[in-house]
């Protein structure tokens, strides 16, 4: 029994010597400087998963704050704060019509990882969950708007994601909006569903077989796996595997640009939730979403204005350091204190294996953000 314990102490203290090693070699990179406006108002748990990964890159490719001190997950970004999950509690940090042009000036680049806001029945947990529910707070405001056309306008990095521009997002900003990017925004979004049966783990939510029986006049699919659609006014409709697609994935190509610009593979599944784009004139498209149609499904994608094959990345132009993505591709499981160890990346992936979310993350996330930064970076700094 002595021995066994003596063993396990043994392998903890080298794993913790390894641990602290791998900290110091990671302290001892140089750092980046980059002031970043980082805003999320989608923040309804308390690990903060909208903008978690944009904060791990940061943090292990060394870029801190004008302090110096590296960004906190929990602390450094403008939006939603919740304070109290069991007591409904929450703050949220806005900036002012008064502070646009202070704040752009301010930072070097802005990160808007979700706009889409927290509505009364995910924060408060005892009220029913209808197809529509009251807002909190959220959507793409004035002063949101303001700052980021600010910042471009003196040439700094602006990332727009996922969510930008539906609703509570209102139309006049939302134009503003896709003009500011150079897309133009269909209305439409989707997200592979891996048990179409409702009520199950995995499955839809409650009110999307609903919806789709009144608007269809026929029984929701509610067997195997497929892609739900949803439209910005209420519309919903489903790809079922097997029928309508031919893998229920999507995936994202990237061309020669994608390649060799930002390190990314040519292909690779993506899990999560996207929207339908299209691109403005001279935009420039390095990677684009592919959904593995059948015939039928394409139709079915082409009835309701839409195509299998629609943009992931967009840079307003190319020499403009504007970018809108998609896709929701800041939120994926990461293990906060493996980004401030050398190596953070293969501990991470140890850490919370090799799903589809994982892979993209460590595959296209990572290698996207950390060329986008750093470009912008050597050019600027």
């Amino acid at each position: 029994m002595k021995k066994i314990y003596k063993g396990v102490m043994v392998a903890i203290s080298v794993i913790g010597l390894v641990a602290i090693l791998l900290f110091i070699f990671w302290q001892l990179q140089p750092s980046k400087k980059l002031n970043i406006y980082i805003l999320d108002k989608t923040v309804t748990r308390s690990n903060r998963p909208e903008h978690r990964a944009l904060v791990w890159v940061l943090n292990q490719d060394r870029i801190v704050g004008p302090d110096g001190k590296t960004y906190r997950v929990n602390e450094d970004y403008w939006g939603f704060f919740p304070i109290d999950l069991n007591q409904q509690l929450f703050d949220f940090k806005a900036i002012r019509l008064n502070e646009v042009d202070a704040y752009a000036a301010a930072y070097d680049a802005a990160y808007y990882a979700d706009c889409y806001g927290v509505y009364s029945f995910e924060w408060y947990k005892n009220d029913a969950q209808p197809i529509r529910s009251s807002k909190v707070y959220g959507g793409l405001n004035q002063n949101d708007y303001l700052l980021l056309k600010s910042m471009k306008d003196m040439g700094k990095l602006i990332i727009g994601e996922y969510n930008m521009f539906s609703t509570p997002t209102n139309a006049l900003m939302r134009s503003k909006a896709e003009e500011l990017f150079n897309v133009s925004w269909t209305g439409w979004s989707g997200v592979f569903c891996r048990n179409l049966t409702p009520n199950e783990a995995g499955g839809p939510a409650p009110w999307m077989p609903k919806l789709y029986e009144s608007q269809h006049l026929k029984p929701w699919p509610s067997e195997g796996k497929g892609i739900i659609l949803l439209s910005n006014d209420g519309l919903v409709d489903v790809l079922v595997d097997g029928e309508d697609i031919n893998s229920a994935f999507p995936v994202i190509i990237s061309d020669n640009t994608g390649i060799s610009r930002f390190g990314l593979i040519s292909e690779i599944p993506f899990a999560g939730w996207f929207e339908f784009v299209v691109p403005g004139s001279n935009a420039v498209t390095p990677s684009t979403f592919k959904i593995n149609t059948t015939q039928q499904g394409l139709q079915k994608l082409r009835a309701i204005g839409l195509t299998n094959e629609f943009p992931a990345v967009i840079q307003a132009k190319s020499n403009e350091f504007t970018f809108y993505f998609a896709g929701d591709f800041t939120e994926n499981k990461v293990t906060m204190f493996t980004s401030k160890m050398m190596g953070g990346k293969f501990l991470n992936q140890l850490l919370e294996g090799k799903s589809e979310n994982s892979q993209f993350f460590y595959k296209f996330y990572s290698p996207l953000m950390e060329n986008i930064l750093n470009s912008y970076i050597n050019k600027t700094q």
